[in-house]
């Protein structure tokens, strides 16, 4: 019987292919001994959830912090500047008329009570120094003159009356000596001899935080005016602005931070010592102050910022660095850790955010873990789920 031939359908022959090419493709691998692909090292597994392994670069790139709870929140914010603390402060003016000569110090110097600040060409230290001089010696010739008449008195050469007019001499002498002896004093001169110059001198230590003297400028004993001004800066004060809407809040004893520009990695607290009774007729503000510790002179006088007026937190709130969030859609989301590598996106309700520090009421507890830089990363991740 002749045999038949077995014509292969069209199944049989991709069924075929396919065994082939499996033979192929596992003796392949087994020939070149080559591992499997490696699992992508972020991935999304699911709509708001990332996935990162601790061995990819981008783990380095983030940092996971643990949510803090709300001890305080931030009310207002007002502009603020640090000025010297006036009760520390002295105003130094020229007790006599003259020419400045020279100057000593520069604004910014530290001195030290006693050091000279301007020398002075001045009539009136001519004038206190000569009358000194004349009292002393008009007081010197009273005395003499009274040991005399004593002398004469004792030994019946003189009338009482003589020892008496003797003796009332040598106290005016004396008392106009005293007098000039303590004006000399007074300004600071010396009492040895008869000068024009006169040393004006810092009455305290401190920092020369104001000059407006200059050399051959004319000065005057009777106008008050300051040459300079010297603070002792280991405390400042902060002077704040308060507009009239916010003065309900601003009250003696509240607490405040400032934060300035010329200290940009520091924050100065203090409580709120003064609020002024009075508005500013131009700008329509209050002055509100606080006493700022200021050891190694860190805060610099007049320096501008923001001073936040900060009061304490009830409820279950919770503060968390301003670069956690991310804006997603209308919202505003953090990304919670909710297993190593594995990061959850979730909605959370920001009633403060004072641009460091954000104060969530809603979506977060204290505790929970989240990622504070990186937030952004894993939001264009979260971007990619389907």
């Amino acid at each position: 019987m002749d045999r038949m031939a077995i014509v292969p359908t069209s199944n049989h022959r991709r069924m075929l292919a396919r065994a082939v090419l499996s033979l192929a493709t596992g003796s392949a691998v087994v020939s070149c001994g080559s591992a499997p692909p490696p699992v992508e090292a972020s991935a999304v597994s699911a709509a708001g959830e990332v996935r990162i392994a601790p061995d990819s670069p981008k783990w380095r790139s983030l940092q996971v912090e643990t949510v803090q709870p709300s001890t305080e929140r931030t009310i207002a914010t007002l502009p603020a500047q640090a000025v010297p603390d006036e009760d520390h402060t002295v105003r130094v003016s020229s007790p006599v008329t003259g020419r400045i000569e020279s100057l000593d110090v520069h604004a910014g110097d530290h001195v030290h009570a006693g050091q000279p600040l301007a020398h002075l060409r001045s009539a009136d230290a001519v004038q206190a120094t000569s009358d000194l001089a004349k009292a002393r010696a008009a007081w010197m010739a009273s005395r003499a003159a009274l040991t005399r008449m004593t002398d004469l008195y004792e030994h019946k050469v003189s009338a009482a009356r003589d020892l008496e007019q003797a003796k009332s001499d040598e106290a005016q002498a004396r008392a106009e000596y005293e007098r000039t002896q303590a004006r000399t004093h007074q300004l600071g001169l010396g009492a040895t001899s008869v000068s024009d110059v006169y040393v004006l001198r810092a009455p305290v230590d401190g920092v020369v935080v104001e000059r407006t003297a200059n050399p051959g400028a004319e000065v005057r004993s009777d106008n008050g005016q300051a040459l300079f001004a010297i603070s002792a800066l280991d405390a400042v004060w902060i002077a704040v602005s308060v507009p009239q809407r916010d003065l309900a809040l601003v009250h003696r004893g509240a607490r405040l931070r400032f934060r300035t520009d010329a200290a940009p990695d520091r924050t100065f607290e203090a409580r709120i010592s003064f609020v002024s009774d009075a508005l500013d007729p131009a700008s329509r503000t209050a002055t509100a102050r606080a006493v700022v510790a200021n050891p190694g002179g860190a805060l610099r006088v007049q320096a501008t910022g923001e001073a936040q007026l900060l009061v304490t937190e009830q409820g279950d709130a919770v503060t968390v660095p301003t670069r956690a969030l991310v804006t997603h859609g209308t919202g505003t989301v953090v990304f919670v850790e909710a297993s190593p590598g594995r990061f959850v996106r979730r909605a959370v309700t920001v009633r403060d955010d004072d641009g460091v520090t954000a104060t969530i009421s809603a979506g977060l507890a204290a505790g929970e873990r989240i990622v504070t830089t990186g937030s952004l990363l894993l939001a264009a991740e979260a971007d990619r789920a389907p």
